[in-house]
């Protein structure tokens, strides 16, 4: 087929109605298809010609991966608008910079940014709200723009906040003649695939990187797959989300394979010792199936990218049984190069793969690495120098050393530039951090280089310095990583003991490739020496941050650790002190002294602390299953609620409240009686009864939950309780005073992701009098962080039909009234639970206005 611009590629997403997309946050689950995408995107490139954006017209997205951003990308596209994507790690003022180089109209922010930052400069939207679903459906039949194969579809740009930005300019020509071969390729595998679908993609790489777009745009809709999306790097969630959506590849950059490894052989042992020369695959594979349940059956490949994969992570994996897929390429190309294929062998470890169809690539006599083709960018945005600098004879300069082996297969051998790329793939220019250095008091000269930390290949930025006398290091590396974005953040720093830096003759540069030796051989000899329990806080810490003073109030963010290295800072504390620390938890510790403090009880338990820091709680998922839904759906109208009714004498309310609403939400009740719930379930409407699930406090099942507590009788009749609670209400448990916040977010998010809305009681307990108490915050929380509408429900009678202090109900009148929805948003979650207690007062207001009219 042929195609002639990207939206050849849209015009095939209309056609499949399947799921493709799906966002966990880390408490709630959303799911789009492609008919969902297409009318997100129609609704957006609607939008944009509303606020008057034409074509060639630039906008920033600034967000973390979610499907808005694929949204955006249609819409723009759509439009002829040109998209320019910003690392939501990246600096507000590096953004700033951005936009003013492109004249952008307005920016796309994410949940996890701080568009305030940005001022009152350009128009900032929520990315979340931008492109909405279900708006436009039929915004495709707008007229659109002429779209062309040279048209600009999107500006990456690079460096850091220090220098001039550089924009990468690539066209639909340039990212088609990447996505094109990839699809001939899978066409011709496609039918085999079709036992196995849908596959599923783990995506953990940025959407504002070209490889991380690639993979969660145009490659998995060629099979058709579903891309995941989430929030959370640490390994745990990233096995459990790979395990329970069943997914077949995870894409991410190599340091995540890093981490996983030694996750994963922290948790098995096995997996470190090597199979024995010869061992036929399948006998490979009994030997590690620990690891493979682990994961889940389904999973069988790694696609990696953005920076270099040591050879020894990829033949762990490879020994596991994992195929390990990686590729070359740069933004510049837009941006693959060179790529192994996934299903012929002969490529040795550490080999990147074949030139892509089309692609030309030759070695330079140096051993640069050259490239030229229709997917190299035409340029540098407005930088005319830079463009004439990087092409030379026809052909692009990667400043990347390699060559190729016997078959064919493309090795990196190193960079002939001075840029440093970190294990996230994000480019850092010495220069910009030396220019910060060089600018402090007390710096007599600096210099900056990517160097190895002890036990990884990775490049980190590390300085080496000649100082005043009397200056303090560590003072100087924390004014600079003040003033630093995330990736140039200064890990470690030296003194160097002569009288200047190394240079050359003639030109003065630097001889980084000096420095980074002498560097390298004072890393290792300190670590030689360093003591390796892993029981010492402090000495865990330095391990991340090799030559620096480690002080109580030393803050995280002045150790330069990337969102990664707070992952694996947090499993070296876990193994160190043999606990698992819940991820939230350890995100809430800002400095050495908090830390401290959180690792306080555990430093005294000894081999026998406890392997998490918090209860686990034992959440219902039996009684969604297809027998449990059968059985509540013949119980509940035949004998349950009709049962309820010879007491409760209900008249029901605000029902047009519910009439146009679309689920799921939450119902939030004030609480009455024991007989709440199942009046409640009466009043709803058949299409909403069916799809609730009622929380009831965990702390009136103590007896279940903690039977060494109680006697045998007690357990059982509370355990029978709770039981055919789960199984004829589908209520599950909610923590009121014990730990477990994140975990009860995690299972209402699933069920609100599965389509149940939930029935929260936010006063936490029952009435005395028919009063209403005050609703505690954990409602404004749970609404706020899940993003779903709250319905409040009032209560009136129930108190009289079955007090909490009677066995045995009686016949009396009780009103159920729904009000409006609320949307709450904020972190003030006491305001708004107050919010949501003021809604359900209101319904009382409400009937006394209409008795006295």
């Amino acid at each position: 087929m042929i195609r002639r611009t990207l939206l050849d590629f849209f015009a095939d997403l209309r056609t499949i109605d399947a799921p493709f997309l799906v966002y966990d946050d880390g408490y709630r689950t959303w799911t789009w298809t492609y008919r969902d995408l297409t009318a997100a995107a129609d609704a957006f490139a609607a939008t944009l010609r509303a606020r008057g954006l034409r074509a060639g017209d630039a906008i920033v997205v600034w967000s973390e991966n979610r499907p808005e951003w694929i949204a955006a990308l249609w819409g723009a596209l759509l439009e002829g608008i040109v998209l320019v994507p910003i690392d939501y790690r990246a600096s507000a003022d590096f953004l700033v910079k951005v936009a003013d180089i492109v004249d952008a109209k307005g920016v796309l922010a994410g949940e996890v940014v701080d568009p305030a930052l940005l001022g009152e400069r350009r128009p900032v939207w929520p990315l979340q709200e931008v492109a909405g679903l279900g708006a436009a459906r039929n915004a495709h039949a707008a007229a659109r723009p002429d779209i062309s194969g040279d048209t600009t579809a999107e500006i990456i740009f690079t460096s850091g906040a220090t220098a001039e930005p550089k924009g990468v300019v690539l066209t639909h020509r340039n990212i088609l003649a990447n996505v094109v071969p990839i699809e001939r390729e899978v066409l011709k595998y496609r039918k085999w695939a079709r036992p196995f679908q849908p596959i599923r993609f783990l995506n953990l790489l940025p959407l504002s990187h070209m490889f991380g777009q690639a993979m969660a745009t145009f490659v998995p809709p060629m099979l058709p797959g579903v891309v995941v999306f989430t929030r959370s790097l640490s390994p745990d969630d990233i096995i459990r989300q790979i395990r329970d959506r069943r997914v077949s590849v995870l894409v991410s950059v190599p340091k995540i394979l890093e981490v996983l490894r030694d996750h994963v052989v922290r948790v098995a042992p096995e997996a470190a010792e090597p199979p024995p020369a010869g061992m036929h695959w399948l006998r490979r594979w009994w030997r590690y199936r620990r690891i493979h349940r682990m994961f889940g059956f389904k999973f069988w490949a790694m696609v990696v990218g953005a920076a270099p994969l040591d050879p020894e992570v990829e033949q762990f994996w490879g020994r596991l049984g994992f195929l390990v897929v990686q590729g070359y390429g740069l933004t510049e190309t837009a941006p693959i190069v060179t790529l192994v294929h996934p299903l012929q062998g002969g490529h040795g470890a550490g080999a990147v793969g074949k030139p892509l169809a089309g692609v030309e690539v030759r070695i330079a006599e140096d051993g640069e690495i050259l490239v030229r083709g229709e997917n190299v960018t035409s340029g540098y945005y407005r930088a005319p120098e830079e463009t004439r600098a990087a092409f030379r004879d026809g052909w692009f300069h990667t400043g990347d050393v390699g060559e190729f082996d016997a078959q064919g297969q493309l090795h990196i051998r190193g960079r002939k530039k001075e840029m440093i790329v970190t294990p996230e793939g994000l480019n850092v220019f010495p220069e910009d951090v030396e220019r910060v250095l060089n600018a402090l008091p007390g710096i007599l000269e600096s210099a900056v280089v990517g160097a190895p930390v002890a036990g990884s290949t990775a490049e980190r930025v590390q300085a080496v310095l000649r100082v005043a006398p009397g200056t303090d290091v560590d003072t100087i590396v924390r004014a600079a990583n003040a003033q630093l974005q995330d990736a140039q953040k200064i890990r470690a720093a030296a003194v160097w003991p002569g009288d200047a830096l190394p240079r050359t003759e003639g030109t003065k540069k630097l001889k980084r490739r000096e420095l980074r030796q002498w560097l390298t051989a004072g890393a290792a000899a300190s670590d030689s020496g360093r003591d390796s329990s892993g029981r010492d806080l402090r000495a865990i810490l330095s391990r991340f941050a090799p030559g620096r003073t480690i002080e109580s109030a030393t803050t995280i963010d002045e150790l330069g650790l990337s969102s990664l290295e707070r992952v694996e800072l947090m499993m070296a504390i876990e193994e160190g002190f043999q606990v698992t620390i819940d991820e939230g938890t350890f995100a809430a510790a800002s400095t050495v002294a908090e830390l401290e403090a959180l690792t306080q009880p555990l430093q005294g338990a000894g081999a026998a602390a406890p392997l998490r820091t918090a209860d686990t709680i034992a959440f219902p998922s039996w009684n969604r299953s297809w027998l449990a839904r059968t059985l509540r759906r013949a119980s509940l109208p035949t004998w349950i609620l009709p049962l309820g009714r010879v007491f409760a004498r209900v008249r029901v309310e605000g029902l047009d409240h519910l009439a146009g609403l679309q689920g799921p939400v939450i119902f939030a009740a004030n609480h009455q009686s024991h007989f709440d719930t199942p009046v409640i379930l009466d009043a709803l409407p058949p299409r909403w009864r069916y799809r609730v699930a009622p929380a009831m406090a965990k702390e009136f099942f103590k007896a279940h939950f903690f039977p060494g507590q109680y006697g045998r009788r007690a357990w059982f009749t509370n355990s029978l309780n709770y039981w055919l609670a789960s199984l004829f209400f589908n209520a599950f448990p909610l923590p009121q005073r014990e730990a477990g916040t994140r975990e009860t977010l995690r299972y209402i998010g699933d069920l609100l992701g599965s389509g149940y809305s939930i029935l929260i009681f936010p006063e936490g307990r029952r009435t005395e009098a028919g009063e209403i108490n005050r609703f505690q915050a954990g409602i404004g929380m749970i609404a706020s962080r899940l993003g779903v509408p709250v319905v409040p429900v009032r209560l009136e009678g129930l108190d009289r039909v079955l007090h909490h202090s009677w066995s045995f109900p009686r016949v009396g009148p009780v009103r159920v009234a729904f009000g409006s929805p609320l949307r709450l948003r904020g972190d003030d979650y006491a305001a708004l639970a107050q919010q949501v207690e003021a809604a359900v007062r209101a319904t009382e207001k409400h009937r006394k206005t209409q008795n006295s009219g």
